[in-house]
């Protein structure tokens, strides 16, 4: 057998399989049905008019229309968000800690149950919490629970499985063995432990409350008017120019913790 000097094969590309060409398809398509609204949505609300469009001259009035309107709306929103974040750590940390730290009969169902909201839509929630609470409608408080609903099983299911770590239960049985009592535990080794679990699922909360649209619809008051339900009431009394405008600055305070959600994702494991 001879060889030529100077002659390297090329490693061949992997080839995919027909159903993992689909696949890769099939997300090329989804993203630009998901990101091509955007330009438009951009265009509209920077032209003098959206039937001429960029035609028809450019002008940041819109914006400046559109933020003087919208103040309160987002204060709104931002309101529910804390309060959804205060209230989805109240009840994520307790409960994720009861569901992997002891074992009772229903553990599994429990476990399963928490995260059942994720399957019921929100316009479900919406009207079962009208109809179970309609005396709190008014104060607003039936908007926040409607939120909490709807975003703490995310909370839940980043939390269960960072809590479930066999290293991090490692580390809690030495921690005990040593004589550290069970609360200095949880705050000096368990906590950090699970801090980046737990960022990851308040980022994930807060995109899903501001961007919740069903929940926030059946619940909302005419004094605690979140963003989501003023862009569909902008879209239908205003104009649809001003309305886009809205539109781009609302997609901006969603997509910053949306952004930073998937760079923490992303994240090699021991990075800084």
């Amino acid at each position: 057998m001879t060889v030529t000097a100077g002659t390297t094969k090329r490693p061949r590309k992997a080839q995919l399989d027909p159903v993992e060409k689909l696949g890769k398809w099939a997300a090329i398509f989804a993203a630009f049905l998901t990101l091509i609204p955007l330009p438009i949505v951009v265009m509209v609300s920077i032209s003098a008019s959206w039937v001429q469009g960029l035609g028809g001259g450019l002008t940041t009035e819109w914006f400046e229309r559109a933020w003087s309107r919208m103040d309160q709306a987002i204060m709104v929103s931002l309101q529910i968000m804390v309060y959804v974040l205060i209230i989805d750590l109240v009840i994520a940390l307790p409960a994720s800690w009861f569901i992997t730290r002891y074992r009772f009969p229903g553990r599994q169902i429990l476990s399963s149950m928490s995260t059942l909201p994720i399957a019921i839509p929100g316009i479900a929630i919406g009207l079962g919490l009208i109809l179970s609470f309609p005396h709190l409608r008014d104060s607003g408080w039936l908007l926040v629970m409607g939120h909490v609903l709807y975003t703490v099983p995310f909370l839940l299911g980043t939390l269960i499985p960072a809590l479930n770590s066999p290293s991090l239960r490692s580390q809690e049985i030495v921690a005990y063995s040593l004589g550290m009592p069970p609360l200095r535990t949880f705050f000096t080794v368990t906590l950090p432990a699970i801090r980046k679990a737990m960022l990851g699922g308040i980022l994930m909360a807060i995109t899903l409350s501001l961007g919740e649209f069903n929940v926030s619809f059946f619940l909302f008051t005419p004094t605690a008017q979140p963003m989501p339900v003023f862009l569909f009431d902008s879209y239908l009394t205003g104009r649809i120019e001003q309305a886009a405008a809205q539109t781009v600055i609302f997609l901006a305070m969603v997509l910053i913790p949306a952004i930073l959600l998937e760079k923490f994702q992303t994240q090699k494991p021991g990075a800084a």
